[in-house]
């Protein structure tokens, strides 16, 4: 009688295959690797620790990624769709009749709180003085990038068309993730919300004024 049971708990489960179990061990190091980013910060990370949360062996880690840098460029990538959809969960969450530039650039704002992106955002000051993670950085920051600046003009299609559309959304991801830098050592000073007042002013007159005019060249 156990052996049947045994035998139909094995007929309901079927055996994962290579690739699948592949793809977990993948994804548990990319969870592990934030983890393990967020709680010990850049320059205390080490693969053995990464392995460990992991439940694997650090050489396991080094049959799915080539390089340290390597594997914390892929876990920040991981990261960024998870990041875009919550932060498009909260905005479809909000009431009729806000003013959705500001509600936009408000939730960006919360979303660059989170320790998981903070510890992203410490890998790119890190990239300075380190130039194999700077050259993984640079070819997942691009592709990353155009995907947020896809999802704004799916956002607010009325200005997508504006000749300034793609610079000015750059501009509100670089404004906001400098405000989020800058509250590390200032977390309650009143010039960063003065700061996203500012910046939502500039958005609503960027879009207003101009509308298909064409771009003037230098």
């Amino acid at each position: 009688m156990p052996q049947r049971k045994a035998h139909q708990v094995s007929a309901s489960r079927p055996r994962r295959t290579q690739q699948q179990r592949r793809e977990e061990t993948r994804r548990r190091l990319l969870d592990a690797t934030i983890t393990v980013l967020v709680e010990q910060g850049y320059a205390r990370l080490t693969t053995i620790e990464v392995a460990k949360r992991a439940g694997v062996s650090q050489g396991a880690i080094f049959t799915h990624f080539d390089t340290k840098a390597d594997l914390l460029c892929a876990a920040v990538e991981h990261l960024f769709p998870r990041l875009i959809q919550d932060y498009l969960a909260g905005l479809s969450a909000l009431p009729n009749g806000r003013d959705r530039i500001s509600a936009a650039i408000q939730l960006l704002w919360i979303v660059f709180q989170r320790p998981e992106l903070q510890a992203a955002i410490e890998l790119y000051v890190a990239a300075r003085t380190d130039r194999e993670l700077q050259a993984a950085l640079a070819a997942m920051e691009g592709p990353h990038r155009d995907n947020l600046v896809r999802v704004a003009r799916e956002l607010f299609p009325e200005a997508a068309s504006h000749h300034e559309f793609e610079a000015v959304i750059e501009l509100v991801i670089d404004a906001v993730q400098g405000g989020a830098i800058a509250r590390v050592a200032r977390p309650d000073h009143p010039a960063i919300q003065r700061m996203l007042k500012v910046l939502t002013r500039f958005v609503h007159r960027s879009f207003s004024r101009g509308k298909n005019r064409p771009l003037k060249r230098a």
